[in-house]
């Protein structure tokens, strides 16, 4: 069985999967989400890797699927149909890496933690995780991927942006009115 992704990641968005029609999209597509593992397990230097555009033996396919890296056992894991629920914390410009534009940098918008809802391979419906920081950028990185979102290529010498600073009595950059300390921040 040969799984590849097809590199031009630069596409529409993959139509969403009804949450109730999941379970049947796993059982239906278990060969092409274990292939898809496989093939990321090969991956040493990726965290996460959308897979918008597939193919499996020479076949074409979508799927709403990305796999993310546990940054501190290295292990890989499906994330089928993701949603971002909530946007938390400040929106600040980031530069990132990405298989798609090797040697090259992305420089996008994002925000400092998300709320997700998702299924894992098993079937089960993940609601109400919270990503934080790193994470948090790939899953919005990703989430980019499988909605076609252009990204804002540059090169590898631009430089990076800066973080947003904010003391912990200032008010909170969301907009909540309220302080850091008691908004945002214990998210973080």
């Amino acid at each position: 069985m040969k799984f590849e992704i097809i590199p031009d990641q630069q596409t529409p968005a993959v139509s969403t999967v009804a949450f109730s029609d999941s379970k049947l999209f796993i059982e239906h597509h278990r060969e092409e989400l274990e292939g898809f593992l496989e093939f990321v397990e090969t991956q040493p230097t990726a965290v996460g890797l959308a897979a918008n555009q597939c193919s499996l033996d020479e076949e074409r396919f979508m799927m709403r699927v990305f796999a993310l890296r546990n940054l501190f056992t290295h292990k890989w894991s499906l994330v089928i149909d993701p949603h971002i629920t909530k946007y938390i914390g400040i929106k600040e410009e980031k530069a990132e890496g990405c298989l798609t534009w090797k040697g090259q940098k992305i420089i996008a918008e994002r925000h400092r933690a998300v709320e997700v809802d998702y299924f894992d391979m098993d079937g089960k419906r993940i609601t109400g995780e919270i990503h934080k920081g790193f994470e948090g950028q790939i899953w919005q990185h990703e989430l980019n991927h499988l909605n076609g979102v252009d990204e804002v290529v540059v090169g590898q010498h631009y430089p990076e942006p800066q973080p947003v600073k904010v003391s912990r009595n200032d008010t909170c950059p969301c907009g909540s009115g309220l302080k850091y300390k008691k908004c945002c921040l214990p998210l973080m």
